[in-house]
């Protein structure tokens, strides 16, 4: 079967690339060290408490006309070659999850009697989110949400409101003193900025940033809050 990919703002089939059959999807693995202890059978295994990035391969094919797949091809090239950095990833086979990634390989194009091939190389983030968890959702005190992923959750918060707030997400509390008109917390990137995002708020924050875990949480809040908007990212390990 035949499928497609979006990444960086494209879908894969605007350059008349589909994804080959074969596609293997690969997985993460802990990153840990062992040391060998003496006397002691086997190796210590040492946690890093951390998940690595890995290595995936796509494999595609080229399919239309030869000379407007060529022109196809080089504006490909200045796609998946314009920058190293991590953007959203979708398969439209695995279409209920985003998953992140950068193109750091080359891009280079097999040409053979049955067609035009590529194999692009991807490094991808050790974990893919629910797309049901990617929307901003407005929420009032006292809302419980469930963390239907398998890790926990870095949300993005959107704030309106004024003065010192308190907000409470299960067991973990945020504190925030002396807010004007709003703010922001990116929980994953770990940015604390304005709600026009024009100016960094690290000032008005007292506490960590906070995460939701598997299952159920609890959030609510004190202080003065017209608006409470959340994205709660759920995500599982790949």
């Amino acid at each position: 079967m035949i499928s497609t990919f979006d990444f960086n703002g494209h879908n894969s089939k605007e350059f008349n690339m589909y994804i080959n059959a074969e596609l293997t999807l690969s997985s993460s693995q802990p990153d840990y060290s062992t040391v060998e202890v003496p006397g002691r059978d086997g190796d210590l295994i040492l946690p890093n408490n951390r998940y690595k990035s890995f290595s995936q391969t796509v494999p595609v094919i080229f399919l239309g006309g030869y000379k407007d797949t060529m022109s196809k091809i080089e504006q490909a090239r200045r796609w998946l070659l314009s920058d190293t950095e991590f953007h959203d990833f979708k398969l439209s086979s695995d279409s209920g999850y985003t998953y992140r990634a950068a193109y750091l390989g080359n891009f280079e194009v097999k040409k053979a009697t049955d067609g035009l091939s590529a194999d692009l190389n991807f490094e991808m983030m050790p974990y893919k989110y629910l797309n049901d968890g990617l929307s901003s959702q407005i929420i009032s005190s006292g809302t419980t949400l469930i963390n239907s992923g398998n890790i926990p959750a870095l949300p993005l918060l959107k704030i309106t409101g004024s003065g010192d707030i308190t907000v409470t997400l299960g067991n973990q509390t945020v504190s925030l003193k002396g807010v004007d008109t709003g703010i922001i917390l990116d929980c994953e990137s770990q940015l604390c900025t304005s709600l026009d995002e024009t100016r960094t708020q690290f000032d008005k924050l007292y506490s960590d940033f906070p995460n939701l875990p598997v299952g159920n949480t609890k959030i609510s809040w004190s202080g003065t809050i017209s608006d409470f908007k959340i994205t709660p990212r759920w995500k599982v390990r790949t």
